[in-house]
């Protein structure tokens, strides 16, 4: 997770640097983000949360177990553009430890989480998008992948949201 956060991170000042040369690249999104069947989409059925706990607290409801949430403090492109990143775990499997540690990510507006699905997806994520958040499952190893892939769903019928892989 933290090493797909640090690649996003990069890839995404790139990208930034790159649009920076026009002001019209600055208020539009970009093509590769428009192009995207992704938040902006699903947007209208996914359920809208305003905050990480409430995330936590619907995925609670729906029988997984979660941990704790614990605020990213290190810079990444979600502090950059104005959004919250926490660390959690989450399974479906009751007394099993989670494979990896998954993020809930706050993005200030649609464009922003639109912008970062791609970078995920480049990077081999798995994740779950709703209106202006995302739940990034862990993908730091095979079997951390192979179990993300398969909860995915389950995540994604819990909070209204939508897969992304």
């Amino acid at each position: 997770m933290r090493t797909i956060t640090a690649s996003l991170t990069a890839a995404l000042a790139l990208t930034l640097a790159a649009c920076s040369s026009s002001d019209k690249a600055d208020t539009q999104p970009s093509s590769a983000s428009t192009s995207v069947a992704s938040p902006s989409a699903s947007a209208a059925k996914a359920h809208s949360y305003t905050t990480a706990q409430d995330i936590a607290d619907a995925l609670k409801a729906a029988g997984l177990t979660v941990s704790k949430l614990k605020k990213e403090t290190a810079e990444t492109y979600i502090s950059k553009v104005g959004g919250t990143a926490y660390n959690f775990t989450v399974t479906d499997k009751a007394g099993k430890a989670a494979p990896g540690t998954a993020g809930i990510n706050m993005f200030p507006n649609a464009e922003a989480l639109a912008a970062w699905v791609p970078l995920s997806k480049s990077f081999g994520g798995v994740a779950v998008t709703g209106d202006t958040w995302a739940v990034s499952l862990p993908t730091d190893t095979s079997g951390a992948r192979d179990d993300s892939k398969r909860l995915a769903p389950k995540v994604a019928a819990a909070l209204d949201g939508t897969v992304q892989q």
